[in-house]
């Protein structure tokens, strides 16, 4: 447990407020702090105080004045409630994807998250993380899609991460978890509420007993984008709703989206209710937004999709490395 850590802890970790101060603060006092160390051993709490105050992080250096806030940010670290942006378990995807939006503090729900790390493979390297998201009252193709790529996840060995909403998050998350996978649930409200049969692991950027909100539904909406190489949006409702405004968010800050069309080939084309309904017409427009679809036979799809996901996998590694042109040049 460094010092780092505990100094992070104290000032973001606090169980009833988020943020001391506005987001991007976090990565610049962990920069002056860095600096200040030289790669050197940890600087004593008086060293702390005082080049926060020679960089003007006042606020922050009167904060961390306060021995309580030390005793309790060490505490939670100490028992394995939280991880921060200075622990070495915390998820470099976040870090990479959000840059200074990333949250300072994530609370979980296991203190085995702080060793286990699921988000890494044994050796280390990065897992590949998938997820998957919808709407709460899908069609029964959206919610068979959401199955079947939870299946696949497991298949591979890849890591599946769910928002733990109801519909699409739920068909999702219980595949990949039967199927002997780990799952990761994201969840927009504080990690106290967590429902008792939850399966798998969950983080939240909320304190303990913050209750569910838009704006921290929103805010779930893009750890999940974040988290995953990769993000399936499996059943959506034509501009309505938390799956629509968090896929065209993430669509616009360049996530990997993929979003399947059951509506453009095959039988489902021709079905009134899939073609012309709320649903149908959200997954083409999702694609005409900058999203790529995945076009899937609504009488056939079972058989096709693991080979459809391992394409999409592949284009969306490449498109987080740069590779892929978009817009007039794609």
């Amino acid at each position: 447990m460094g010092m780092l850590s505990i100094v992070v802890a104290a000032l973001y970790g606090g169980t009833n407020m988020r943020s001391l101060s506005r987001a991007s603060r976090p990565m610049q006092i962990l920069s002056c702090l860095q600096k200040q160390m030289d790669g050197g051993a940890d600087l004593s709490w008086y060293e702390v105080i005082q080049t926060l105050r020679q960089n003007n992080f006042m606020q922050e250096a009167t904060y961390l004045s306060n021995e309580s806030s030390l005793e309790i940010a060490a505490k939670n670290l100490e028992d394995g409630k939280i991880i921060t942006i200075a622990c070495d378990s915390y998820p470099k995807n976040l870090i990479s994807n959000m840059g200074q939006g990333a949250p300072p503090v994530l609370w979980i729900s296991d203190p085995c998250l702080r060793d286990l790390q699921p988000w890494k493979n044994n050796d280390g390297s990065e897992r590949v993380c998938i997820a998957a998201v919808g709407c709460r009252t899908p069609l029964s193709i959206g919610l068979a899609i959401a199955k079947e790529t939870g299946l696949w996840v497991a298949e591979n060995g890849y890591l599946a991460v769910s928002g733990a909403a109801d519909g699409c998050d739920t068909a999702f998350g219980k595949a990949a978890f039967g199927a002997g996978t780990e799952v990761v649930h994201i969840l927009p409200h504080g990690i106290n509420i967590v429902p008792r049969d939850l399966w798998g692991y969950a983080i939240t950027a909320c304190p303990p007993t913050e209750s569910f909100s838009t704006a921290r539904a929103m805010e779930r909406n893009n750890l999940i984008y974040s988290f995953g190489h990769m993000t399936v949006v499996c059943s959506a409702r034509y501009r309505q709703g938390g799956s629509w405004l968090g896929a065209s968010t993430a669509i616009r800050a360049g996530h990997p989206v993929i979003v399947a069309d059951w509506t453009s080939i095959g039988a489902a084309s021709l079905i009134e209710e899939h073609y012309s309904g709320t649903n149908g017409k959200a997954q083409r427009a999702l694609a005409t937004l900058g999203a790529r679809a995945m076009q899937l036979d609504i009488q056939s799809f079972r058989e096709d999709i693991r080979g459809k996901l391992d394409g999409e996998l592949n284009w969306s590694i490449e498109k987080i490395a740069g590779n892929i042109n978009t817009g007039l040049f794609e």
